[in-house]
């Protein structure tokens, strides 16, 4: 299927940093088109833009045979167009009277002339961004698009909300995802360095930034989604970095704690932990490389909310992570070992134990994992 743009008086409005046509055509990339033609009086300075790694022509008319179009000042994400490209033969989306995005096999030159069709209620954004105030609402809705069904519950009321305000202005800069995800690698190893050597103070200071690198984390996901700079390489680094600030900081507060003469069982807890989760993401690590990914979300764990149902062949540590998942999701476990190491010592040993249990839970449904693709 051919993607077309239809920009004439408003693709250069910007909304988060990217021309809305650019912004459309981008869209229609990633939502899989073979080809994508223009449909403008003048050669806008976006078309040579290095993210569009599809070919690119202006042209008077889009062709007969599949055409996805989306009309001037439009602003749509790539799910919105998926929607409407499942459908078979016609269909429309309307603002108004107005159609402002259509699957047609028709030729044509605007949205006008194919009127009124089959309309389709697509999900995911589609609206208007001819004015400075439907940018702005443009914006809005782009940035609630980006908060994920499996957010846990800190996530939801606290790491989201942050990331999401910081995503805002950072679009605005020429950071790239990679550079602020290396960032937050840097401030997670960190983490447990400061744990480790500067105990007792730094057992807090570590635990908070360790939190801090949680609320971090989304924004450099959330910029490569706004600017459509995804990459392989920004797959790992966000997953590497993920766990290195995981084993940094509990094997940093493991030592910490041992310096404050704490029992065995509670930082050799940590350590234990530590080794046993190093030993998961290696197994981890070696399917996405076979699969040619970076995001662990790919890896088939066997368990959590989307899974249909538990599985017949399901062992019973997946069937008790899966239960209790909510309570080992990343963003409420780091938020509560800072509370833990606000207390006092002793309760972020207790932590550490609780990681080491669900490390160790990890990696035998890891396991599963791998005996049941065999």
């Amino acid at each position: 299927m051919i993607g077309a743009v239809i920009c004439s008086n408003f693709g250069e409005r910007e909304v988060l940093g990217v021309p809305v046509a650019l912004r459309a055509a981008l869209s229609l990339q990633a939502a899989g088109v073979e080809r994508i033609v223009v449909l403008s009086d003048t050669d806008p300075s976006w078309l040579r833009d290095d993210r569009l790694r599809l070919p690119v022509e202006r042209a008077s008319r889009w062709p007969a045979g599949g055409a996805l179009v989306v009309g001037d000042g439009v602003l749509c994400d790539a799910k919105a167009l998926r929607t409407v490209a499942s459908v078979e033969g016609e269909a429309r989306v309307h603002e108004g009277l107005e159609v402002v995005l259509a699957r047609t096999d028709r030729e044509g030159a605007s949205l006008d002339a194919i009127g009124r069709g089959p309309e389709r209620t697509p999900h995911g954004v589609v609206m208007f961004a001819r004015t400075g105030d439907e940018a702005s609402r443009a914006e809005n809705a782009l940035i609630a698009s980006l908060r994920k069904p499996q957010d846990g519950w800190v996530s939801r009321a606290i790491n989201r909300r942050i990331s999401l305000a910081l995503t805002r202005k950072l679009v605005r800069t020429k950071l790239r995802p990679n550079e602020v995800s290396a960032a937050i690698m840097v401030l997670g190893v960190s983490s447990g360095l400061i744990a480790a050597f500067f105990a007792p103070v730094g057992l807090v200071i570590g635990a908070v930034l360790f939190q801090l690198q949680s609320v971090l984390d989304g924004c450099d996901g959330e910029l490569s989604r706004l600017t459509f700079r995804g990459s392989r390489a920004g797959e790992w680094l966000d997953t590497v970095g993920d766990d290195l600030t995981n084993y940094s900081f509990f094997a940093g507060a493991a030592l910490g704690l041992r310096a404050l003469g704490a029992p065995a069982a509670l930082w050799g807890a940590g350590l234990a932990g530590v080794a046993i989760g190093i030993v998961a993401s290696a197994i981890e690590y070696r399917y996405l490389v076979s699969i040619g990914s970076g995001d662990l979300l790919k890896y088939p764990l066997g368990f959590g909310e989307h899974d249909a149902g538990a599985r017949s062949d399901e062992t019973l540590s997946s069937r008790l992570l899966g239960a209790f998942r909510p309570l080992f999701k990343r963003d409420f476990f780091a938020f509560a070992t800072m509370i833990a190491a606000l207390v006092g010592p002793s309760a972020l040993g207790v932590a550490l134990v609780l990681f080491a249990i669900g490390a160790a839970a990890t990696l035998s449904a890891v396991i599963a994992s791998e005996l049941r693709r065999r």
